[in-house]
C-alpha cells in the first residue's frame, strides 16, 4: 500500500489532535455502571497522553473483585457495610436507610437486594468517599496550572440496589463544588430491560420499583414538587453520614441527565452501546462530542428556567433528556403490579 505524503501528515494532524478539551470523572457506581466505566477506560488507553492525563475514573462498588478489575491508576471505593458487632442501631445515618441494621439484607445483591445496603454502606464510608473525588479532581484538574472547570460523568443502573448511594454520592458532589473548582454533573441512567432481568417475573418488578424511587429522588431533588409537577426552586437536601454528621446537599445537583437503553437484550451489548456513548460525550473537543454539547448549551440559553433544561422540555428528542419518561415509568410501574408497603 503506498501513501502519499500529504496523507501521513492529515493522519499525524489528526492524531496530534486533542479529543478531550474539558477534564473528566467518571464514576461507577455498581457492578453494571463499573463496567460500562471500565469499557470505557480500556477504549480511551490509546487516546494521547494530553487526553488521558484530562480523565480520571472512580469506581464504586460492593463487589471487592471489582478492584482487580480496574487499573492501577484509578481508584476504588468499596461499599462495604459497616461491622454489626462494633455499632449500636438507632444511629441516625442508619435509620435514615433502615430501622436496624439486622434488617438488612445481607444476602442479595443488584436488584435482589434493598437501595438501603447501598445507603447505608455510602454513608458508612462517606470520609473515603469524599477523599477519593477531591483528589482525583486535582488530579485531572490541576487547579495550580489555572484549570478549575471540568465534567463529573455518573453512570448508574436505575434497577441495581447499588442505586441507593446515588444520594450520598450526589451530596459528596455538592460539597466538592463548593471549593475552588467549577464542574457541571452528568447522570448516564441505565435503564432496566425485561429480557435482560435474570427471572423476568421477579427480578424486573423489583428493578423497575427501584427506577421508579430514583427517578422521583432526582424529580424531588430538582425542585420538581411531588404530585402537581410544579418547580419549588428548592433543591437542597440534608443526609446524614457516619459519625452522625449532617450534610447539606445544595443544588443544583445535576446539569443533564441520559437515559440509557441498550438497543438488544444483551449485557455486552448493553456496556459497548453506552460506552460509546459516553465516550462521544467525554470527547467535547471534536466530532460528535463537540456538537452535541453546542446544543446542549443552546438549550440551557433557551429555556425558561432550570427546571425546563434539564429535564429536556424543549430538545428532549435531540439529547434524550428526562422529559416523559416518568410517565413511561409510571404506567411500567402499574403494569407490572408491585407493591411496596408504606
Amino acid at each position: 500500500m503506498v501513501t502519499s505524503d500529504a496523507g501521513i501528515s492529515r493522519l499525524n494532524t489528526q492524531k496530534s489532535v486533542n479529543r478531550v478539551a474539558s477534564p473528566s470523572v467518571v464514576i461507577g457506581l455498581g457492578s453494571t455502571s463499573c463496567q460500562i466505566a471500565r469499557r470505557l477506560e480500556e477504549e480511551s488507553a490509546d487516546w494521547s497522553f494530553s487526553d488521558r492525563k484530562s480523565l480520571g475514573f472512580i469506581y464504586m462498588d460492593t463487589r471487592e473483585a471489582t478492584r482487580g478489575e480496574i487499573s492501577r491508576a484509578s481508584r476504588f471505593i468499596p461499599l462495604t457495610l459497616p461491622p454489626f458487632s462494633n455499632l449500636r442501631d438507632m444511629r441516625p445515618w442508619i435509620t435514615e436507610c433502615v430501622p436496624e441494621l439486622k434488617n438488612l439484607s445481607l444476602s442479595r445483591e443488584g436488584a435482589l437486594g434493598t437501595l438501603a445496603n447501598a445507603g447505608v454502606a455510602a454513608r458508612f464510608n462517606y470520609g473515603e468517599l469524599r477523599g477519593h473525588i477531591d483528589s482525583t479532581i486535582e488530579q485531572v484538574c490541576p487547579y495550580y496550572e489555572g484549570v478549575t472547570y471540568l465534567r463529573i460523568h455518573v453512570i448508574s443502573f436505575l434497577g441495581g440496589g447499588t442505586v441507593g448511594a446515588l444520594p450520598v454520592l450526589l451530596a459528596a458532589l455538592a460539597e466538592a463544588r463548593g471549593t475552588s473548582y467549577n464542574f457541571s454533573v452528568v447522570l448516564h441512567l441505565v435503564l432496566p430491560q425485561r429480557g435482560m432481568s435474570r427471572d423476568p417475573e421477579t427480578t424486573y418488578p423489583l428493578q423497575l420499583r427501584n427506577a421508579y424511587s430514583t427517578l422521583q429522588f432526582l424529580r424531588v431533588a430538582s425542585g420538581v414538587e411531588v404530585g402537581p409537577g410544579e418547580y419549588t426552586g428548592k433543591e437542597s437536601y440534608n443526609i446524614t453520614v457516619y459519625p452522625d454528621k449532617i450534610i447539606n446537599a445544595a443544588g443544583p445537583h445535576f446539569d443533564v441527565a441520559l437515559l440509557h437503553r441498550s438497543p438488544k437484550d444483551s449485557l455486552p451489548v448493553q456496556r459497548v452501546h453506552v460506552a460509546r456513548v459516553l465516550e462521544k460525550l467525554v470527547a467535547d473537543a471534536w466530532g460528535t462530542g463537540q456538537d452535541w454539547w453546542a446544543r446542549y448549551h443552546e438549550t440551557m440559553r433557551e429555556a425558561n428556567n432550570d427546571a425546563d433544561a434539564r429535564f429536556g422540555s424543549i430538545s428532549s428528542r435531540e439529547v434524550g433528556l428526562l422529559d416523559g419518561f416518568f410517565v413511561q415509568t409510571a404506567k411500567q410501574y402499574l403494569q407490572n403490579q408491585w407493591r411496596t408497603r408504606l
